[in-house]
């Protein structure tokens, strides 16, 4: 609605105008009236009225003197004068000041009303090239940020034209802010959502503006340098205008002082957000031109093998090793990201290695189901960044290793002698368990030799010997029971057990009565 302002020194006047003219068919509205040319200036001030009524012969400050010190500071309110003289002085004195009407009284209510009627013509064409003028100044300016939000030259839209005419007054500084969302209930809407909320208080601080760089939600900052206290609170303004519910990751330029120079940063602030998985969530990271480490680039093609890996995790469940388990985890971790850092490379190869630790955990281990645990994997691959992601593979097996580890009290001979009665059959060494309870290799061979009287070797040779027995007294043929207990070369196991038995193992079948078929 367009506003009127009445001024005319006698109440009846005053009153009677308010109720002359339909002023809601027009789309005024009288929201003020005055008594004299004073107080029709301030309250011009006061309430900026789009057309004042206004009589010329006032006590005080006549109609000509207001509307003479109004038009110091407003050169569009219109003006409708109200006079009962019909002095040529007085309407030249009018034309000077750019008045619409000059209409004698007693008023004609038809003539004020065809007045009012063409006063509201104007205004409504004015309103609507400004709406017009703005909107192809929002979408002109939409579209020239999200050119620089991509590294686009805007030479090749813009042409001559500054673009920074579409900004306001020229900031001293200039910074980039693209943001991520996303969330587990997947939404359309939270785009445009955080475009507006955000856009509101960007705009209404006059920090800046907030537009669409899809699949970001793009920030062009004037002024408003995202360093300590204020990047904080710019994230608190994304956590306020998204909700609890979706996640987010923003990644900025460095301030610049020149706009254009935006276009040199935008491929790095793109490429920090294609590293999100490897970034921490809830947080505005600041990007560098020279740091191309966090840039996504191809996979390496290395060849990546997480047996071992994998082999030494489940060692450290196995006996209980809570701080062996982070050891190994951190090991894993740093060998499969120096590898490649993609999201789904990451992702694949710690599936695999867990699947490798969880199938064994399972065998060895009535406690443990597969279908349970490898809830962990189907986890892994829900978690939006690495380091949340490895904060919860590090729970769930330390939860894991109360469940398989074998008791803290027992002492670490003794934890290495059933560790070998369990894995006997694979591939051990004093160096892994060396490793696995972090001593040193040689004064872990002395303390062993002290408490088993045997050399670790020795020791291992006499374990899987005699499991050896008990496999071919079960009837199992010869090269069979070299395999199960650990010795690849059959022609090596039958050294070791005439060695230590004192003949062959086709003879010590033969012995017990079974047949000597190898």
């Amino acid at each position: 609605m367009h506003k009127v302002l009445i001024v005319d020194d006698e109440p009846m006047i005053r009153e009677g105008l308010q109720t002359l003219v339909d002023w809601q068919k027009y789309d005024f509205n009288v929201v003020g009236v005055a008594s004299n040319g004073r107080e029709a200036v301030e309250k011009h001030a006061l309430l900026l009225p789009d057309l004042i009524l206004i009589d010329i012969r006032m006590p005080g400050m006549d109609g000509l003197q207001a509307i003479e010190e109004i038009r110091k500071t407003d050169q569009v309110c219109h003006f409708l004068i109200l006079s009962g003289y019909a002095e040529f002085n007085y309407a030249k004195q009018a034309i000077a000041h750019q008045v619409d009407g000059y209409i004698l009284k007693p008023i004609d209510e038809d003539e004020l009303e065809t007045y009012v009627e063409r006063i509201s013509s104007q205004l409504k064409q004015k309103s609507e090239q400004q709406l017009s003028t703005e909107q192809t100044s929002q979408l002109l300016r939409e579209e020239m940020l999200q050119q620089l939000a991509t590294g686009k030259q805007l030479a090749e839209t813009f042409g001559t034209n500054d673009p920074g005419t579409l900004l306001g007054p020229p900031a001293k500084y200039y910074q980039l802010l693209l943001i991520e969302l996303y969330s587990k209930e997947h939404s359309l809407t939270m785009n445009a959502t955080l475009k507006k909320k955000l856009g509101e208080i960007i705009e209404q601080k006059q920090l800046g503006w907030v537009f669409s760089a899809e699949p970001y939600v793009g920030v062009l900052l004037k002024d408003y340098l995202l360093q300590n206290g204020s990047r904080e609170q710019m994230r608190q303004w994304i956590e306020d205008c998204c909700g609890t519910r979706v996640r987010f990751a923003g990644a900025a330029s460095e301030p610049v002082r020149e706009l254009l120079v935006l276009q040199q940063w935008a491929p790095a602030v793109r490429g920090m957000l294609k590293q999100r998985f490897m970034l921490q969530g809830q947080q505005i990271h600041l990007a560098s031109l020279s740091a191309t480490s966090m840039q996504a680039g191809p996979a390496k093609h290395e060849e990546l093998s997480i047996d071992a890996f994998a082999q030494k995790l489940y060692y450290m469940l196995d006996i209980g090793s809570k701080d062996g388990v982070d050891k190994a985890l951190q090991e894993a971790s740093d060998h499969i990201c120096s590898v490649d850092t993609a999201e789904q490379f990451v992702k694949s190869s710690w599936a695999q290695l867990l699947s490798i630790v969880l199938n064994k955990a399972a065998i060895s281990s009535q406690q443990v189901s597969v279908q349970e645990d490898l809830s962990i994997i189907t986890a892994l691959y829900l978690a939006h960044h690495y380091d949340e992601m490895m904060v919860q593979l590090q729970k769930r097996l330390q939860d894991l290793t109360e469940k398989l580890g074998k008791s803290d009290s027992l002492s670490v001979m003794k934890q290495m002698t059933d560790f070998i009665e369990r894995h006997y059959s694979e591939n051990i060494k004093l160096e892994t368990l060396a490793d696995l309870f972090n001593y040193n290799s040689g004064y872990l061979g002395k303390m062993f030799k002290n408490y088993t009287g045997e050399h670790f070797n020795t020791y291992l040779d006499q374990v899987r010997i005699q499991h050896a027995i008990e496999l071919l007294q079960e009837g199992l043929k010869v090269h069979q029971v070299s395999e199960r207990v650990g010795y690849a070369n059959v022609d090596y196991f039958h050294s070791k057990f005439k060695k230590y038995k004192g003949v062959s193992p086709s003879s010590f079948k033969g012995s017990s009565g079974k047949s000597v078929s190898d």
